[in-house]
């Protein structure tokens, strides 16, 4: 019983820490490490929540799409792939084209639902093309995964994670700490596995 004390005081400490102070955003921008934004072969969009079946796409998919054709608008690359489900590829292809960005400059890869098959699709469309310096876009949470992904497969990865403020209220906050332990347990498992 005299443990429990303690402990109930740590646990009451990590939840203030997580939800009133700025510790889970500092922890989002730590993960996703600088970012290095210079000419590249291709800006690579991974996908990120899909689209509903109107072509409506999730707010983290709308976010990494928009900063894709930021990068492509400043001429950080030829080319701007897609990746993701069907539907998702699909809406953002229709929204890069509605920003200016030509058909022809829009690849898309094959529809994939994990980060590992990410990896694949995207090494079967470009490297044929000899396309292996990407500019990576994801939310920072996701980036050691999905650069340790890209890189495992032949990619040379340079960073463009979308921003990484964070959110400033407490409920969001604990939210982001929620997403980082989730990341952090399938960064884990990719590992433990062989896939990184």
């Amino acid at each position: 019983m005299r443990g429990l004390r303690p402990l109930g005081l740590v646990a009451l400490l990590l939840f203030a820490a997580a939800a009133f102070t700025p510790l889970a955003n500092w922890l989002n921008a730590w993960m996703a490490g600088g970012a290095r934004l210079e000419p590249a072969d291709a800006i690579v969009v991974l996908g990120r929540g899909g689209a509903d079946t109107d072509g409506v796409l999730t707010n983290r998919s709308l976010r990494r799409v928009l900063h894709g054709v930021g990068l492509y608008r400043e001429a950080l690359a030829p080319r701007l792939v897609l990746s993701g489900s069907a539907e998702e590829v699909e809406a953002r292809t229709t929204l890069a084209q509605g920003f200016g960005v030509p058909a022809a400059a829009i690849l898309s890869a094959g529809p994939a639902h994990t980060t590992r098959e990410e990896a694949d699709q995207l090494r079967r469309l470009l490297l044929p093309r000899d396309t292996r310096r990407i500019l990576l876009v994801a939310d920072p949470i996701d980036m050691p995964r999905a650069r340790a992904a890209m890189e495992r497969v032949g990619f040379t990865v340079l960073p463009a994670p979308t921003a990484a403020t964070g959110p400033s209220q407490p409920e969001a906050r604990l939210g982001l700490l929620r997403d980082l332990v989730i990341e952090l347990a399938g960064w884990t498992y990719y590992r433990l596995t062989g896939a990184l």
